[in-house]
């Protein structure tokens, strides 16, 4: 049919059905990826993947269900991106275990728009083990104990503030006051700022850290989830919601001047800024860790020190890790202590026992062993990590399915430390699982809220210092009791890290009379 000798409307029509035809083969192939492998699938919308489902149920709750009924390696979307997400901790081990160069995790979403590409889980190959190397002594034992003094003064004003909401027997929000106290602890450690966050909370480095984690899931994230590559324009026009340029501008901002600003009295403070500044002429070895061997020739990495990009990138890098996880971790530390009060009395009575009236430090938590069972059963219940992912530069044979190079490797975290496979009525607190006895008896990779391998959590000593000292000072004079406004059972909010939805609420019970 013509109109008017201009339209062919029968052309129009076999153009419009090819491309329609086109359009389907063409989502029928990329999302028929995982069946072409015999992977077990959910069906999933193109291009929505499991983005709707994890708003619904959150990460955890969408992890959980997948691995019930699919089984411990299941095909999954993020969007347009394939992953595999994988809950057999045989086969975590195996590939964990590997000395992957590429191991992409939660941050690598900022990789070559930020400060945080010079971070240390984001580089690759030789400079990563260079910068593996260089940063491994600065969490040394030796390196944790100069670091006492620093943290001593952040946890007594955290008991200070908390003692007068408890005089005053205010219900305490603890996921607002372990916030404010992993804030001042992060920015004096890693950035040599006293930032005073406990009782400023409108410091100006505060108001930027909490935008910088004010993560929100708008319709443009959705879009760039399910197209990567629209990213990619977003950040040439200074747009993208993954490289905020005025926060990073802050962040590198402060670190220039603090570098600026130290004199020779400050060049011996005991914080990681000074520590990564003077990283390439320390000696000291990191006990749980060896030095990562280069290909090539190795000397071109050891002659330098960190460059300020670097030195930037991974002291942004140990507030976003740093922060916001080990404040959930007391969090829900604090939870579980008052909602098993047998428990409690139990931690306390060793803290009495072993530190008596001293204040805690880096060597005399550890002598403590029921304060990490308790802290280390916290993390298996609520891992803020809920998931950590590899890639592989090669094939790799995964459960007898061929997996190509490149793909998300996703471990799913959350389900592993919840499967009564591993762990006798996984839901319960106990944290007599990690005795020596019972942890001899299980699955080392059963448990990863730091991960494993050659690219595991290299502030995990620092975390648990920090954790461990301030609730132990809270032992020492308080114990967590509920109230009426604690939630039980607790909710659990729907985001990428795994916090308290609606804060955990207790009080503090004074346990000895004034």
């Amino acid at each position: 049919m013509d109109i008017l000798g201009i339209v062919d409307i029968n052309g129009w029509i076999l153009l419009i059905v090819f491309l329609l035809l086109a359009v389907y083969l063409h989502l029928k192939w990329k999302f028929e990826f995982w069946h072409r492998l015999g992977v077990p699938c959910p069906s999933y919308v193109p291009y929505i993947g499991s983005i709707m489902e994890i708003r619904k149920m959150g990460m955890y709750g969408l992890d959980t269900k997948q691995v019930k009924t699919y089984g411990k390696v299941v095909g999954t979307y993020m969007g347009g991106s394939p992953s595999l997400l994988i809950a057999d901790p045989d086969i975590i081990k195996t590939i964990l275990v590997k000395d992957f160069s590429k191991a992409p995790n939660r941050y690598e979403i900022f990789k070559n728009k930020s400060e945080l590409q010079y971070g240390l889980t984001i580089v690759e190959d030789d400079h990563w083990k260079f910068m593996r190397n260089t940063l491994l002594p600065t969490f040394s034992s030796g390196k944790m104990r100069k670091m006492d003094l620093l943290l001593r003064t952040k946890y007594e004003l955290l008991l200070k503030i908390l003692k007068r909401e408890a005089d005053e027997g205010n219900t305490i929000d603890f996921k607002e006051v372990f916030g404010r106290y992993t804030m001042d602890v992060t920015a004096s450690l890693g950035f040599g700022m006293d930032t005073d966050s406990q009782t400023n909370p409108d410091n100006t480095f505060v108001k930027y850290a909490k935008e910088l984690f004010s993560f929100r899931f708008t319709p443009l994230m959705f879009f760039i989830i399910m197209f990567p590559k629209l990213d990619v324009i977003l950040n040439y026009f200074n747009v993208s919601p993954l490289n905020n340029r005025r926060l990073m501008n802050f962040f590198k901002s402060a670190v220039h001047q603090a570098i600026e600003m130290r004199d020779e009295g400050d060049k011996k403070r005991n914080d990681l800024l000074q520590l990564m500044l003077n990283a390439h002429k320390d000696t000291d070895k990191n006990e749980i860790e060896d030095e990562h061997s280069y290909e090539g020739d190795p000397q071109k990495w050891k002659k330098r020190g960190l460059t300020e990009d670097e030195v930037t990138g991974n002291a942004i890098l140990f507030l976003l890790a740093g922060y916001d996880t080990t404040a959930s971790t007391m969090t829900f530390m604090s939870y579980c202590l008052a909602t098993n009060p047998e428990i409690q009395k139990k931690l306390i009575d060793e803290i009495d026992s072993v530190l008596g009236k001293e204040l805690p430090t880096y060597d005399n938590v550890l002598k403590v062993d029921y304060l990490d069972w308790v802290f280390s059963e916290t993390l298996r219940l609520y891992p803020p990590a809920i998931r950590t992912n590899r890639k592989s530069k090669t094939d790799m044979d995964i459960a007898g399915y061929k997996i190509p190079k490149d793909i998300d490797l996703t471990f799913a975290i959350y389900p592993v430390h919840r499967d009564p496979e591993y762990w006798t009525d996984p839901d319960k607190f106990d944290p007599e699982r990690f005795s020596p006895e019972n942890k001899a008896n299980r699955h080392p990779y059963a448990y990863l809220p730091f991960g494993h391998g050659p690219r595991n959590c290299i502030g995990q000593r620092l975390a648990a210092m920090e954790a461990k000292c301030a609730i132990a000072y809270i032992l020492q004079h308080y114990r967590f009791v509920t109230c009426d406004e604690t939630e039980v059972p607790l909710q659990l909010s729907k985001k990428f890290f795994l916090k308290a939805l609606n804060g955990v609420k207790l009080k503090l019970e004074e346990r000895f009379s004034q």
